[in-house]
């Protein structure tokens, strides 16, 4: 795909002409982490999606993660992420609450792989299968759902890029 073709098309996307971060916490031009992103897929590598949530006294924040990183051949990590608040705590709304980290997920990617129709994108949700896990209930949903969109999915202990990287910027 063009530069041209993709700068005209990152106007029309929501979830991506959002203000976000480089992992230091610099803002970053929407144009340049495109470039970044672009050069990254052309390169072969994974993109990996991750969204986590933290419920304070005043709302919810929810941070999603864009990480690219690939260890083999050329050496490669740096991650993108956007932090949004929202009024409602979802207190006692757990399977509302990853429903929609999970949504916001699998928003960012759809619109990633409309830039970049040939990219490899896995999507990471912060849920668990251990008998200790309140979210062990919606890993075969979420999977089928993800699966269903066409997305790799990884839960815990697999899914850093929400569980870690996402998580640490929802504080």
């Amino acid at each position: 795909m063009k530069q041209s073709k993709i700068s005209n098309n990152v106007e029309e996307i929501s979830s991506l002409n959002k203000s976000w971060l480089t992992g230091s916490g610099d803002p970053v031009l929407n144009k340049d982490m495109f470039q970044e992103i672009s050069q990254y897929i052309r390169e072969g590598g994974k993109v990996f999606v991750g969204t986590d949530s933290q419920i304070g006294s005043a709302g919810c924040v929810f941070v999603t993660a864009i990480c690219l990183h690939k260890s083999c051949g050329k050496r490669y990590a740096t991650y993108f992420y956007h932090r949004s608040k929202e009024k409602e705590t979802y207190r006692g709304k757990l399977r509302f609450r990853i429903m929609k980290e999970v949504q916001k997920s699998i928003d960012v990617s759809l619109e990633i792989l409309e830039l970049y129709p040939n990219s490899d994108i896995e999507i990471h949700v912060d849920i668990g299968k251990t008998s200790r896990s309140q979210t062990r209930t919606f890993v075969d949903p979420v999977r089928g759902w993800l699966t269903g969109v066409g997305f790799g999915c990884k839960i815990k202990p697999n899914s850093w890029a929400s569980s870690a990287v996402a998580d640490h910027h929802t504080k």
